[in-house]
């Protein structure tokens, strides 16, 4: 009988250990957008009741993991107030993901075509390895007036909205590895 007990105690055991290890891990904010945009180099962003076209940039580490999805591109000025609260808004989605803000603005240089580097004020959220950067930087023209004075205009936004992990920035694979 005891030999009964045993058995039946040691298949529960095996049960519950097996199904502790198929409970998942919740996924990161870097796999699940990229899991959205994985196909795709162009997007439309709905927000206010106005689209902004943007363009999805997606870095994968040495395991063809990824590590950073970034969605940016340039609306027009009159954009500036959608765009500026479609900021907040991600950045209350971060905070209540149970990301912590760091104080303050900190540049980052993007230059996604090659052709002009973007410096763009970002806001910064971490928890853990993830991170979250959202910026957008007014681009600005100097246009001349019938006086010969200089007078700037803006004419349009460039924005930068983020997602890294930064753990698996520098993973590699075991062949490459320099050993000696």
């Amino acid at each position: 009988m005891k030999k009964v007990y045993f058995i039946i105690f040691s298949l529960l055991f095996v049960n519950l250990a097996a199904a502790q290890k198929k409970v998942a891990q919740p996924q990161l904010d870097v796999d699940r957008v990229y899991n959205l945009y994985k196909d795709t180099s162009d997007i439309i962003i709905r927000s206010g009741g106005k689209e902004i076209k943007a363009k999805i940039k997606i870095s994968l580490n040495a395991l063809d993991k990824p590590y950073s999805v970034i969605a940016y591109g340039e609306a027009d000025a009159d954009m500036d107030d959608v765009l500026q609260k479609l900021k907040v808004e991600l950045g209350v989605t971060k905070l209540q993901a149970g990301y912590k803000q760091s104080p303050g603005t900190y540049p980052v240089a993007f230059n996604p075509t090659g052709n002009y580097e973007h410096t763009v004020k970002i806001s910064y959220f971490q928890k853990g390895s993830q991170s979250a950067k959202y910026g957008i930087q007014k681009i600005m023209y100097n246009d001349q007036d019938v006086n010969g004075l200089t007078v700037p205009r803006h004419v349009s936004d460039f924005f930068y909205f983020e997602v890294c992990d930064e753990s698996r920035r520098n993973a590699a694979k075991a062949g490459d590895k320099f050993v000696f």
